[in-house]
């Protein structure tokens, strides 16, 4: 096993957008426009990166001047790209996010279908790299027959990113080979199959998960916090802060700081807190990843918050 986290998803280029004031639909309104390199996989893969662990990053992009920015950046964060593909006379996925003025997601369109091309025979011929990794994240951004072939086929702990709801519904039957989940509670109530309307309910939920294969869930539960359980600890903790200047990103950071710390040996409570140290850093930047992340960053966002 090599000294690497595999990270299995999506490579955007993002457009965001967000008002100055209220936002009024139907409207043009008056605000600021960023263009930013994203996608679920991505974001994670820079996540890590800054946090100082090496990464492999297996996606695919066209022939465009967005792939050709990516893949510079990757270049300067020393993020792998060997094992990834361009695909000749597509386009580059792009994500269009609009925020409210709080810098909270309203609505967004993205266009994603480049990543058809992850099939699971594009998969195969690059397991043996997924394989000998410290551990594998997946976003589902890829096909559900794809996610389906990782779960069969990956030796190595599987993170997973569930993204959305409409695709958490593409790996709701096959998690049973997953280490670590980070649904919220809609995604959640998919994975379990039940509606959750009260903390009560947070356990009774994590619970089905668990049985079904799952080893550890981080449930996000938005502004109050993320509850966090591996069948044996489990509990909540809130957010560090409620100033917000952008929420993009945010879950991305969150789960390459549980990553960052499942790679230093750290248990499910100390994960948890390095989530959230991480995407504290994230909503506190305008940008999808924070120029601040750090593993310093973390450790002393942890200390300072979590002394005792």
């Amino acid at each position: 096993m090599n000294n690497y986290v595999c990270v299995i998803g999506g490579a955007n280029i993002d457009i965001i957008g967000t008002p100055y004031s209220r936002l009024n639909e139907h409207d043009s309104n008056p605000g600021r426009l960023s263009t930013t390199l994203g996608g679920v996989g991505r974001n994670i893969a820079e996540n890590l990166s800054k946090m100082g662990v090496q990464v492999e990053f297996i996606s695919v992009f066209g022939n465009d001047n967005y792939a050709r920015e990516i893949e510079e950046n990757c270049n300067e964060l020393n993020i792998g790209l060997e094992h990834s593909e361009i695909i000749e006379k597509e386009n580059t996925s792009t994500y269009l996010c609009i925020n409210n003025e709080k810098g909270e997601m309203q609505l967004a369109i993205s266009d994603m279908g480049i990543y058809e091309y992850m099939t699971p025979f594009f998969l195969s011929s690059r397991l043996h790299i997924i394989n000998n990794a410290q551990a594998c994240v997946i976003d589902t951004n890829i096909p559900s027959v794809s996610l389906d072939y990782l779960m069969d086929n990956v030796r190595v702990p599987i993170f997973v990113d569930t993204v959305s709801k409409k695709k958490t519904e593409k790996i709701k039957d096959f998690i049973h080979n997953i280490y670590a989940i980070k649904p919220n509670i809609y995604e959640a109530e998919i994975l379990s199959g039940m509606s959750i309307k009260s903390e009560d309910d947070y356990k009774l939920a994590t619970e089905i998960i668990l049985d079904k294969g799952v080893k550890e869930i981080y449930m996000s539960l938005g502004s109050e916090g993320v509850y966090y359980t591996d069948g044996k600890s489990f509990g909540k903790l809130p957010v560090i802060s409620d100033k917000i200047v952008n929420t993009t990103g945010a879950g991305d950071s969150f789960l390459a700081g549980v990553v960052w710390a499942y790679l230093n040996e750290m248990d499910i409570l100390s994960c948890t807190k390095a989530g959230l140290a991480a995407s504290y850093i994230t909503i506190n930047s305008p940008k999808t990843v924070s120029e601040n992340i750090s593993e310093e960053k973390i450790k002393q966002i942890i200390e300072d918050n979590w002394r005792n």
